[in-house]
């Protein structure tokens, strides 16, 4: 009974054999083998077969350089110990992967057969793919191509997970698995060409109960609210689906847990009574973490009934680029429509007034207004949009009569000059767009005070931010300071320390026997080799927009765990194999370079040392490649 695909959302059949035996040869009055039938269905309800249990799948994403990655997810499967196959989707799904770097999207509840998964597979159609990079300060579309430059189709990645951690499947607790479509170390964009070209060699790993928790975003239509257990409980419908059976989530909320429903905000346990007085089938959007103490997801942020995005006004999701008087205009928009639709436009205008309704989460007791909307902040409008079929006017928003959801915004540059309460810095990106973008004219007291991207001023009242040096890279999270009230130009909320995670390397090694790529590689560390070659590679940190050559040290990059448990992967030409252990990574890397494969590329994620010239990892990925091929 080896290979058996389950479908999860028909019944699940899985045929157990118990074969009684004796001393010696087998006759006839041997009784004869047993099946027994047991079914395992995702349903809205926890399971109550202890045959089976639950997997909360979470899709995420490493920090790349799209705009928009939609792409379709055609399948992804988990492979049991002793062969039997799960599909975890009901039905192919389109997927924008760059709307994840800061958060995972909680996928589906599963109900599959308990038991231990040790592998599984992805599977991504790139037909009627929309992917959207940034050229010149504009949204330009991507060409799609494998690494001999062919037209990208349809690609399957298998995935072994770590023999240490595997994925363990119990009716008892619910378990954890976070795919990471890693967008940095599969693609490498050349904006030279028309149209821009990206070489795409998909990297995706998973891991059981993540080391890096994320902000998890949970959908879905409401099924019960428990005011005496301070939660409630959802049908999970991911990304913007409407239908389809994804199983039921538990959300737990605590005094901190801020609401919007129906356009009003409450926080705490007031918010979780309104939410009692709703109708099953409601609309909500849950922010939250998943938290294994609990076993459940605690809120952070609610969002249900008429504040849900699309759910009886169209709404549309971007970054404010320039505001003349009441007139915004929002570039890289996702636009949902009231009809369920969902499309992406480059740019579009919104119409605001003072009948517009603001709301700035986890602030939500201060006092809001149009006031606060200013250039550089995302937004989600909500409002009736006006857009002609096959015209090539710019869309437009009626938000007079609807409204308009302020969205932690993230500032990345170098440090310019410090004090107590304030930080200047060289702007290289705001909100992932290169500064060129915006129109900062009306942000300030005066026009002498317009936002300087040269000298962008962030306040940091509040926070404790160690004293640096000019030059350091910074990245901030907050919300920019209101329209016309400049300076500061930045309200920051947390700051990103590079020293201790968000840093990136990316190694593309040129090819060639004579070529090492690690200068040495024990079971504790590894070190980044600078190849002597003809063939020029790649070698780069990455801080927010600060780009360092690996070249510009005067010792050569040491990477080294970050922590006891990691995520380390190593791609050979279709698969993937994770490890939780360095040690392990090392011994199997070794292995492979000792069999005749070649590293190709390295990317890792951690907190970069530029005193010790070195990166504690908290991932790392490597791909491998024959010693004869070619890039």
């Amino acid at each position: 009974m080896n290979n058996k695909t389950l479908n999860l959302f028909t019944y699940c059949l899985i045929a157990f054999s118990l074969i009684l035996s004796g001393c010696g040869s087998s006759t006839p009055e041997q009784a004869p083998e047993t099946v027994e039938l047991i079914s395992c269905e995702t349903s809205d309800n926890d399971p109550q077969n202890d045959a089976c249990g639950k997997v909360l799948l979470g899709l995420t994403d490493a920090d790349g350089d799209f705009l928009l990655y939609n792409v379709t997810v055609t399948g992804i499967e988990l492979t049991r110990r002793d062969g039997t196959q799960v599909s975890l989707l009901p039905s192919p799904q389109m997927i924008d992967f760059a709307t994840y770097v800061e958060l995972t999207e909680l996928v589906t509840a599963a109900t599959i057969p308990a038991g231990v998964y040790t592998s599984g597979s992805i599977s991504i159609s790139y037909a009627g793919a929309d992917i959207q990079v940034e050229k010149n300060g504009d949204a330009v579309a991507a060409q799609m191509v494998d690494e001999n430059g062919d037209l990208l189709t349809d690609t399957t990645l298998s995935l072994e997970l770590d023999a240490d951690n595997p994925l363990v499947i119990a009716r008892a607790r619910p378990a954890l698995l976070e795919v990471d479509f890693n967008l940095s170390a599969s693609h490498e964009v050349d904006l030279t060409t028309e149209p821009v070209t990206v070489t795409t060699e998909p990297f995706i790993s998973a891991e059981v109960d993540p080391v890096m928790s994320k902000e998890f975003r949970i959908r879905g239509p409401l099924i019960r609210v428990s005011e005496d257990n301070s939660l409630f409980r959802i049908a999970v419908r991911p990304f913007h689906r409407r239908d389809g059976r994804f199983g039921g989530a538990n959300v737990a909320v605590n005094d901190d847990t801020n609401f919007e429903i129906n356009g009003e905000t409450f926080t705490g346990s007031e918010g979780l009574s309104q939410m009692a007085q709703l109708e099953a089938g409601t609309a909500t959007v849950t922010h939250g973490l998943f938290e294994r103490n609990i076993d459940s997801f605690t809120a952070i942020t609610v969002y249900a009934g008429s504040s849900v995005p699309g759910h009886d006004k169209d709404a549309a999701r971007g970054v404010i680029t320039a505001r003349e008087g009441d007139r915004l205009q929002l570039h890289g928009v996702t636009l949902i429509r009231e009809t369920g639709e969902v499309g992406f436009h480059p740019l579009i205008t919104v119409n605001i007034a003072d009948t517009t309704h603001v709301i700035k989460p986890r602030r939500v007791d201060e006092e809001v207004s149009i006031n606060d909307l200013s250039v550089g902040q995302a937004v989600t409008v909500l409002g009736e949009l006006q857009l002609e079929q096959g015209s090539d006017a710019v869309p437009e928003m009626d938000a007079t009569n609807g409204g308009v959801k302020m969205r932690l915004t993230f500032a990345s540059g170098h440090q310019v000059a410090q004090n107590a309460s304030e930080l200047t810095m060289n702007l290289q990106a705001l909100h992932g767009r290169s500064p060129e973008r915006y129109n900062f004219a009306g942000t300030g007291v005066d026009s002498s005070m317009d936002a300087d991207p040269n000298n962008y001023q962030v306040s940091v009242t509040n926070l404790m931010v160690s004293e640096g040096n000019s030059g350091d890279p910074v990245r901030f999270n907050g919300f920019v300071t209101p329209f016309g009230s400049a300076p500061a130009d930045f309200d920051a909320v947390t700051v990103v320390n590079y020293a201790e995670s968000r840093s990136q390397l990316y190694v593309d090694w040129p090819m060639g026997e004579e070529v090492m790529a690690f200068g040495e590689l024990t079971s504790e560390s590894l070190t980044i080799n600078i190849a002597q070659s003809e063939e020029a590679g790649i070698y780069k940190l990455i801080q927010g927009g600060i780009r360092t050559d690996l070249t510009s040290f005067d010792q050569l990059v040491r990477v080294e765990p970050k922590f006891e448990r990691g995520v380390y992967a190593i791609r050979d030409n279709n698969s993937v194999k994770v490890f939780s252990n360095f040690a392990d990574f090392a011994t199997e890397l070794q292995a492979e370079m000792d069999s005749g494969l070649q590293v190709d590329k390295l990317h890792a994620i951690g907190g970069f040392s530029h005193d010790a010239v070195s990166l504690q990892a908290i991932k790392i990925a490597v791909k491998l490649t024959p010693t004869d091929a070619s890039n």
